[in-house]
Formats: structure tokens, C-alpha cells, sequence
């Protein structure tokens, strides 16, 4: 989350600069909030259910006729932030700690990812796997501590995550004090 969150700072301000225009903290937010949105289905996840995260949410080529639809309907500047907010997100979900992307959902419902060290050494630099094969998988090499792991203990993860969210805000500051 913070480097999806700095992420989404970094990236508004990028698309209003090649747009042209500057950036105000509506921009920024909605950058932010798009970085954000396919995680909303993480909501019903937060209580005691059945219910499995990465849902059709997470499913990419479902957000290609949405950038359509926002471009037909706010134009092209929120159509590109929304499109590499979005994309980041499944960038990152597909590097490290997550449970990858079913990047080709809904005609193949086949996770891939890149995964962190502790997966990697056991299973190798790529994983790819179909759903019938994830609760295998995640009984094996979930850690039921993941947060306190990778977001609260130094590491390589965290050091990116937390490093590039103090970037964006170093980055926002200069921005709107008017040196960049």
C-alpha cells in the first residue's frame, strides 16, 4: 500500500507535466485513489468470510474498457492517469509479496508472479499457477504475519515500499513549493 500510495503521487504529477497543466491536490488524490482501487475488494476481506481477495478486480484486461469509458467521459488526462494508476498496481502485484495477477482474466484465470526471496529460493525466479493450485500453494508459503513480516520489520520489501512513498512526498513538497 504506501508504494502504491506514492506511486500514485508520483504518477499524477507525471501525466500533468506531460499534459502540461499543474497539478492540484484533487489530481493528486484521484492519482492516489486509482493507484488504490483494485484493492477494493480487500473491504469484505477485513471480516471473517469465505471470500478471496484478488476477485475479478484484479483481473486487467476488465480495466482496459474502463480507461475507454473514462477517456469518453473526463477526457484523456484522467484516462492516462487512471490507466498507469491501475497498471502500476497490477505491476506491483506481480513482483513480491502479493499472490500475483491473473493477467489475461477472465479468458485464463492463470496467476503469475515474481516472486519475493523466501518463494524464490524454494520455487524459482517465476511462478505461475491456476486457482486449483493456490490454496496448495498459499498453505505452504503464506505467512499468516505478512504485515508485521514485510511492513514493520527492515527489509528489502519494506525499504522500497516506505522508500518510495518518502520520495513521492519529498517529490510533492518541492512540486508545490514551485522548484520542480
Amino acid at each position: 500500500m504506501p508504494l502504491d500510495i506514492g506511486v500514485g503521487v508520483l504518477l499524477s504529477l507525471l501525466v500533468s507535466h506531460l499534459f502540461g497543466f499543474e497539478a492540484n491536490w484533487q489530481f493528486i488524490c484521484a492519482g492516489i485513489l486509482f493507484s488504490l482501487l483494485v484493492d477494493v475488494d480487500i473491504l469484505p476481506f477485513l471480516w471473517p468470510t469465505n471470500y478471496n481477495h484478488r476477485s475479478f478486480f484484479h483481473y486487467p484486461l476488465l480495466y482496459v474498457p474502463v480507461t475507454f469509458v473514462v477517456y469518453f467521459i473526463f477526457g484523456p488526462v484522467w484516462a492516462t492517469l487512471f490507466g498507469l494508476s491501475v497498471l502500476s498496481h497490477f505491476i506491483h502485484d506481480t513482483i513480491g509479496i502479493g499472490w500475483g495477477v491473473a493477467w489475461l482474466a477472465p479468458f485464463s484465470l492463470r496467476k503469475f508472479l515474481f516472486p519475493e526471496k523466501r518463494r524464490r529460493s524454494a520455487l524459482g525466479f517465476f511462478m505461475t499457477w491456476l486457482p486449483e493450485e493456490e490454496k496448495t500453494i498459499a498453505t505452504e508459503y503464506h505467512d499468516p504475519h505478512w504485515v508485521k513480516t514485510y511492513y514493520l520489520r527492515p527489509n528489502p520489501i519494506a525499504y522500497v515500499e516506505y522508500g518510495t512513498l518518502l520520495i513521492s512526498f519529498v517529490v510533492l513538497v518541492l512540486y508545490f513549493s514551485h522548484v520542480l
